[in-house]
Order: C-alpha cells, then structure tokens, then sequence
C-alpha cells in the first residue's frame, strides 16, 4: 500500500483529529473515507449525467422540430482562401 504525506495547518489537524475520534478511527482512516467518498461522488455523479442523457436521447416528441433542409452547393457564397 502506498503512503502519502499530507502537509496541513494545526487547526485542520485539529479538525480532522476531533472527526476521527468522533468515528473511532485514526486520522489516516478518517481522510482516506474522504477522499473514497469523493472521488465515488463524482464517478457516481458522471454515471447519473451519462444515465440522464441516454434516457433523454429520442425523448424530444415535437411536430415542430424537423431537420433543416439541405442547401444546394450553387446557392452557397462562394469561398476565397487568397485573403492572407
């Protein structure tokens, strides 16, 4: 297992000490469910955007929504690359 050094003001210390002591368990038990609880947080939170967006593809059920036609080529303005 890996380790890691924290470098941390004395009140932050202090903090996560009391924190600690409140669950019953060291302070590297304590900031190590932090940073797990974080970081699942924000996979979870990826999975829910990517489960929103799956259920909202094909959802929109409006008669007024169409695809815009395709522009014929001769109706373009025609384009000049000799500007620069």
């Amino acid at each position: 297992m890996a380790q890691m050094s924290l470098y941390v003001e004395d009140a932050l210390v202090e903090k996560l000490s009391a924190a600690a002591r409140a669950r019953n368990c060291s302070i590297s038990k304590y900031v190590k469910s932090i940073i797990n609880e974080r970081l699942f947080e924000e996979e979870s939170d990826e999975m829910r955007k990517k489960q929103i967006l799956r259920e909202l593809r094909g959802a929109l059920d409006d008669a007024t929504f169409n695809e815009p036609p395709e522009i014929p080529s001769e109706a373009e303005i025609p384009r000049r690359f000799d500007l620069i």
